[in-house]
């Protein structure tokens, strides 16, 4: 994608942790970081031809995108039309409150979502955003030069105004901002290309300076490894370029964060290996378990089914590393087959004659369940629909096959987010922000499982200052003070009634304290502020 972003300003908002924020990053409890040293301007110039700013200048190569199925890209072009000089819109922030968020919400934010005026970032409901992306070449390098020399879409959206405004915006919720780097290796270039880096201890230690860098003078709080997959072989090798990291962040402050992808499968990642040496989490990607050829067709993410799914995935990753080192990444899209019938898990006969299989964003995909009713497939919980679609070519003239459309909506997704609850994992992730537009219900559902706390507070004490008082105003036992202590939710609601014998009488206040040990004091005056 060619999106042309204006450079932005220096972040001058540093991360500041959550009361909340109860994970180990890099080994010690979350700490503030500091802001960035840079504006984009500056940062745009480093590894520019001959600026002299980089010591070893990124290659030429352009590699700045993963090499993808057709079929597999989401189309970007609908949600980035926007004016040039128009910024992201965010909604508007509640106050955090301690405790607020129970897991990690780790979210993607790709940079053909950045640019899009339908974004909404609800920085409450998640704990890491994580800017997608800027690849790394065989020698270790950023790439940040394309071959004529401009400046690569991802080191473009990093250096940003737009990202500035991210940037700024999260530190003030206390959520932190990472940067992803990758290192696609699904064909023979990309395996070529990753396996000269991690084999080298020399572009090791580049990438590592590098990130280091990158992540200083925008005023980040951390990285994002998508090494996928992982070249066979090259394991000890990931896991030394990941302590390397680890000791370049250190050496700036403790508390940076580093995190890695995974596939549904564990394959060859040394996941043990990599969390004892350095990163903090890894981030499952539990999406693509079906694709474009898929057939029967089905949920991208099924929860249960007879074959390999999430709780396989959720349970394989938790036998062999602590819960607490894992994030469920769930997807906010899904894929649209052409099928031979209208019943679920139909044929899959996409193709030239019928038309390809296609993913599909969250928010492209109501218009669909509107006109045409959404149904939901409760073993492997998705909510999908079918619909006739007439597809023409020049081959095969006009047919009019079967459509059929698998995707997680709120409901589907909190089952998901019961799974994550249930393991007890560090929290849930997010492919991709801004996939779902400006609709709610998907953040409703990350506050109703990681934010809203239904287990029951355990009191464990109380006292009333005086159980008789007298609030005339004369200055002697005007007040009486109630107190409690408990364990669980710290937002309590009360309720002062009259009683008539054993029967309490009509509302005479009510209100709102908060904190694990609430009091009120009541001075004997009602809702209107007249005297009981």
């Amino acid at each position: 994608d060619a999106i042309t972003f204006t450079a932005g300003r220096r972040v001058t908002v540093g991360f500041t942790p959550r009361a909340s924020d109860r994970w180990t990053v890099g080994g010690v409890k979350a700490r503030s970081l500091p802001a960035g040293r840079l504006d984009g301007r500056s940062m745009r110039k480093q590894g520019a031809p001959r600026d002299g700013i980089d010591s070893n200048p990124p290659s030429r190569v352009a590699v700045d995108q993963a090499v993808v199925d057709p079929a597999d890209v989401i189309e970007a072009q609908p949600t980035v039309a926007s004016s040039p000089g128009a910024g992201p819109t965010f909604a508007p922030q509640a106050r955090v409150d301690p405790g607020a968020l129970k897991r990690e919400v780790f979210g993607f934010l790709p940079y053909w979502q950045l640019n899009s005026s339908s974004l909404r970032i609800q920085y409450d409901k998640i704990s890491t955003i994580a800017y997608f992306g800027v690849g790394a070449d065989a020698k270790g390098n950023l790439i940040k030069r394309n071959t004529d020399g401009s400046v690569t879409t991802g080191w473009s959206g990093w250096t940003s105004s737009r990202m500035t405004s991210v940037i700024n915006a999260a530190h003030a919720t206390g959520t932190r901002v990472v940067l992803t780097v990758q290192s696609f290796a699904w064909n023979t270039s990309g395996k070529a290309r990753q396996k000269s880096l991690l084999s080298s201890p020399t572009a090791r230690d580049t990438l590592a300076r590098q990130i280091a860098a990158a992540v200083r003078d925008r005023g980040a709080d951390g990285v994002n490894l998508d090494f996928e997959p992982l070249v066979t072989g090259m394991e000890g090798e990931f896991v030394a370029l990941i302590k390397s990291i680890r000791a370049r962040l250190d050496a700036i402050a403790r508390g940076y964060q580093i995190t890695f992808d995974t596939t549904g499968f564990i394959g060859n990642y040394p996941i043990e290996s990599a969390t004892s040496n350095g990163a903090d989490a890894i981030f499952i990607m539990g999406y693509d378990y079906r694709g474009a050829s898929s057939s029967p067709v089905g949920s991208v993410a099924p929860l249960a089914r007879s074959g390999y799914d999430i709780r396989d995935t959720v349970a394989a990753y938790a036998a062999r590393v602590s819960p607490s080192k894992l994030i469920l990444g769930v997807p906010y899209y899904g894929r649209a087959w052409s099928t031979d019938t209208n019943l679920v898990h139909a044929k899959n006969i996409s193709g030239t004659k019928y038309g390809a299989s296609a993913a599909v964003t969250y928010v492209n995909s109501l218009p669909f369940f509107t006109d045409h009713g959404k149904r939901y497939e409760t073993t492997e919980q998705v909510a999908w629909t079918v619909y006739r679609r007439e597809n023409c070519t020049s081959t095969y003239g006009c047919v009019n096959p079967y459509r059929q459309i698998y995707i997680d909506d709120a409901r589907t997704l909190g089952k998901k987010y019961d799974l994550v609850n249930r393991y007890g994992l560090r929290g849930a992730g997010i492919w991709a922000l801004g996939y779902d537009g400006t609709r709610p219900e998907l953040w409703d559902a990350i506050a109703a499982k990681f934010i809203t706390d239904t287990v029951p507070p355990t009191i464990t004490g109380g006292s009333v200052s005086t159980s008789a008082f007298s609030p005339n105003g004369d200055g002697v036992l005007d007040t009486t003070t109630v107190r409690m202590t408990a364990a669980g939710l710290i937002r309590w609601g009360y309720r002062i009634q009259a009683a008539e014998g054993t029967v309490l009488g009509p509302n005479l206040r009510s209100g709102t304290v908060t904190g694990k040990s609430p009091a009120l004091t009541w001075n004997g005056l009602d809702a209107t502020g007249g005297r009981v």
